[in-house]
């Protein structure tokens, strides 16, 4: 009920319960609500003496018992209150000022500031202006919350960080009466050796190869290879990319904006490196290589590109036990040139 059809009806309850009972004290039956004191009046049956926290005749009104100008808050967007006392504020006297959150400002904190306005993204990333906040839309290889890390770290391939029981494929070609097999584990970028590279299987119609990072990973190039085999150059001239978060369930890479499966340009030769870009990075456990055109055979060597998730290098390199391995992959880490375009971003990674 309201507050005054309350009190009414308490006095309407009190009028009725006194008729009934002998005059004397208007107090017998306490009338005062909330722990309130009832005392004989003058000129009213009755007086309540409120509790703190209440009012009104029978003590049925509830009020703060805390007051300032900061009660309630004036500001807004989580801005915090503070009593000053008597201020002046241009031409109107203020009790409070409002220490604003992050990305806001005005008197009371109700004006949301742009927060690209000081072009916070580096690297050419895109701002984009949020409540209170912003964020950077990052070419790739850069990640971070400016833009500011590069994920550009060689993952393994070459150096061995990515085990053999990684990497699988969905045929194998056996030469020479099937004495030589060129097996997934083959597929790391500048391998030597007679039989130094994957080769599909001539009867494969859909060949693929994919490595297992064996978790989530930030993604963002691989580099290709080609291979000789019997004097004759083999390699993949356009492949598309897969990548699955469970390895069971695979989505075919595509740019923003673009319905079909992007086809990268492979290599030209057997020899000489090629690297694309994943733009947007890739988020996934699972990477697969699907071949589209091949020259004679579907013959690869590769290195993948990227970091971890939060943009720094993976722990995947620091895993190789050999320590002639561990200054091999610092060696090829520091003397290592990934080329964007006509640009080149020198990675200096090091290893303890």
């Amino acid at each position: 009920l309201p507050a005054g059809a309350a009190v009414r009806l308490l006095m309407t309850l009190y009028l009725t319960v006194a008729s009934a009972l002998p005059a004397g004290d208007p107090c017998e039956v306490n009338m005062c609500s909330n722990g309130g004191t009832c005392v004989p009046g003058t000129g009213t049956p009755f007086i309540c003496i409120c509790p703190d926290g209440f009012s009104g005749d029978t003590c049925v009104l509830f009020f703060s018992c805390l007051k300032g100008p900061c009660i309630p808050n004036p500001c807004q967007n989580d801005g915090v209150c503070e009593a000053t006392g008597h201020s002046r504020r241009g031409d109107v006297f203020n009790e409070y000022v409002c220490k604003c959150q992050p990305g806001y400002e005005g008197v009371h904190c109700q004006t949301n500031v742009n927060d690209c306005a000081g072009q916070p993204c580096e690297n050419g990333g895109v701002c984009r202006d949020l409540d209170g906040d912003f964020k950077c839309h990052c070419p790739s290889p850069f990640v971070g919350k400016h833009c500011q890390l590069r994920c550009i770290s060689l993952l393994g391939m070459e150096g061995g960080g990515i085990a053999e029981s990684q990497i699988s494929a969905s045929s194998v070609r056996y030469s020479l009466l099937g004495l030589q097999r060129w097996g997934p584990e083959l597929a790391r970028l500048h391998k030597k050796g007679l039989v130094n590279a994957w080769s599909a299987a001539a009867h494969d119609k859909n060949p693929w190869i994919q490595i297992n990072m064996q978790r989530k990973m930030r993604l963002t190039g691989i580099v290709t290879q080609g291979a000789s085999r019997m004097g004759s150059a083999e390699f993949i001239k356009a492949f598309k990319v897969a990548s699955s978060l469970d390895g069971k369930t695979y989505t075919m890479y595509r740019t923003e904006g673009q319905r079909k499966d992007h086809v990268f340009v492979g290599n030209v030769d057997n020899d000489s490196t090629k690297t694309n870009l994943f733009d947007p990075p890739i988020i996934a456990q699972y990477i697969r290589i699907v071949p589209v055109v091949c020259r004679k055979a579907c013959t690869l060597r590769m290195e993948l590109v990227g970091c971890e998730l939060n943009g720094k290098l993976t722990q995947m390199l620091l895993s190789v036990s050999s320590p002639h391995q561990k200054k091999k992959i610092k060696r090829t880490l520091l003397m290592s040139k990934i080329h964007i375009g006509t640009k080149e971003i020198q990675d200096f990674l090091f290893f303890k």
